[in-house]
């Protein structure tokens, strides 16, 4: 592309116009964001177990259980009736199922029925939860003790562990 600079500014002198060439930058690959590599599309049903290594979008509808080793989109039209376990889920259409993930993200359409345990939950104001959740480290012992119907023996073995905390009903 070239641009008259004199005719730009208005040059009102008799000397020579000047031209100078600019060059535009070429894009030569999209802006970097998550490759979606398989996508179940509206229309779309699925019956059975999936698994997938890569980012999988549904906008169809699956029966069965879902396993990613990166990402999960749910689209708003996409229905899932079965457990879903990734690293990352997004959900904007409807699930009926038990959620494990790293991140869970319930979009304004969401409607999830199901019990989850994530480390992160990011909910918008509209989306519909109903189950119990479970956050943080599902292996994590917890120092209460519930004394409401067990029996608890307390051994010292004189290690430097948490001292666990008594709870009376």
């Amino acid at each position: 592309m070239k641009l008259n600079l004199n005719t730009m500014f208005g040059n009102k002198s008799k000397e020579p116009s000047y031209t100078e060439e600019v060059k535009t930058p070429v894009r030569t690959s999209a802006p970097q964001q998550e490759k979606i590599l398989t996508l179940i599309s509206d229309g779309c049903k699925f019956e059975g177990n999936l698994s997938s290594p890569s980012t999988t979008k549904i906008d169809g509808h699956i029966v069965g259980n879902l396993r990613g080793e990166s990402g999960i989109i749910i689209g708003e039209k996409g229905i899932v009736e079965g457990n879903i376990n990734a690293v990352d889920i997004t959900i904007s259409g409807t699930v009926k199922g038990n959620i494990k993930a790293h991140r869970l993200e319930l979009k304004r359409t969401c409607s999830l029925e199901g019990d989850i345990s994530v480390e992160e939950l990011v909910t918008e104001s509209g989306a519909k939860f109903n189950g119990s959740s479970k956050m943080g480290e599902a292996t994590s012992k917890s120092n209460i003790i519930d004394m409401k119907d067990a029996e608890i023996e307390i051994h010292s073995d004189n290690k430097t562990k948490d001292k666990p905390v008594l709870k009376f009903h």
